[in-house]
């Protein structure tokens, strides 16, 4: 009876890690499944540049080494838009050229599709200055202009992190990491001690100009004409009286370390807390509410309100507001026939 007990004993066992086989399989799935392949493109901000440098001996050899600047642009929930610029030596835009790539948040995409003339070789880990990715190695082998590799990141699918042929090699010289990734160095955002609920005022879209001492800093380029010439504005707010009716901000023009100019007399900016409180928290009254997107900005990661309006010409424009803060503005874009404006902020404390 011993001996039947223990083959019964074994038996239940054995069914008992057969039954748990697909749920074993299923949580790993649904492990795989948590891992965002769009991740590389979620993040409207994001950047990162490919250095190349070309080898001797080709035909046409130029030793002049260039730089390849991507970055996310606008993000959607179903695609987002991200913009391609070569860079000279000296990692400027000398010609202008700024081409914007749709990339659509679908596994047949063209950014997440096997190389061409490639077959898929072995996993490896590369080392670059800006850190060290797992990749999938990709080669084309027997090719007419001679063997290539290419190197994608498994963490970031779409991102070329190494590339090399007999023209020349492209290596990941830039690449904004944000916390939580694997290569993230910085300090991880400290989570705020949570409020009383008599304290509680996230409900008050008028919080930040009720707050007295908060203060940003905003700084605007505009360029314009053929030539691009460039006038900087940098703008310090601070919130320096409150009452139940109104915010009085003082804005005053800084230098571009954000320093006081000496001469320069500080503004007086009055915020009623009336009907016209709303126009506060938009470019403009007849502006249009777009979508919510994560962006990568001076002042950290930040989840923004976004809106498109028309300036005063007729040009188009958008514009990002901190949803935790509303009426922060944090980035706005106007662009037109050799102009182009660009308002991002630099400094926020509460």
């Amino acid at each position: 009876m011993r001996i039947l007990s223990t083959f019964v004993l074994a038996g239940l066992v054995a069914l008992s890690c057969i039954a748990s086989m697909p749920e074993a399989a299923q949580a790993q799935k649904a492990k795989a499944e948590e891992k965002d392949m769009f991740c590389l493109y979620r993040i409207a901000g994001r950047k990162w540049v490919l250095k190349r440098t070309p080898k001797a001996g080709t035909e046409g050899y130029d030793p002049a080494i260039s730089f390849h600047a991507f970055e996310v642009l606008n993000v959607w929930d179903d695609y987002a838009e991200i913009t391609q610029t070569t860079l000279d030596p000296s990692r400027q835009d000398t010609s202008g050229d700024v081409f914007k790539i749709k990339v659509p948040f679908k596994d047949d995409g063209p950014q997440f599709q096997d190389p061409i003339g490639f077959t898929k070789g072995k996993i490896e880990k590369v080392k670059t200055d800006v850190g060290t990715f797992e990749c999938v190695v990709w080669v084309g082998l027997g090719r007419e202009d001679g063997d290539a590799y290419i190197w994608r990141s498994t963490e970031f699918p779409g991102l070329i992190v190494k590339q090399d042929d007999r023209f020349g090699t492209r290596v990941l010289d830039e690449f904004t990491w944000i916390d939580g990734e694997s290569g993230f160095k910085g300090k991880a955002a400290k989570k705020k001690p949570a409020k009383k609920k008599a304290e509680d005022d996230s409900a008050d879209n008028s919080r930040l100009f009720k707050r007295k001492g908060a203060s940003w800093t905003l700084r605007t380029v505009t360029e314009r004409g053929q030539r691009r010439v460039r006038n900087y504005d940098v703008r310090q707010y601070e919130v320096i009286k409150v009452s139940e009716t109104e915010s009085e901000l003082q804005v005053s023009k800084v230098t571009q370390l954000m320093e006081k100019i000496k001469g320069e007399v500080p503004e007086t900016l009055v915020v009623k807390f009336d009907e016209t409180f709303e126009n506060r928290l938009r470019p403009s009254p007849v502006a249009k509410h777009e979508r919510t997107e994560k962006r990568i900005t001076q002042i950290g990661l930040l989840e923004c309100e976004v809106y498109t309006f028309k300036d005063e010409e007729g040009r188009e424009g958008r514009a990002w507001y901190a949803k935790e803060w509303p009426g922060l503005l944090v980035r706005k874009l106007v662009e037109g026939e050799e102009y182009k404006l660009l308002t991002e902020i630099l400094k926020f404390e509460e």
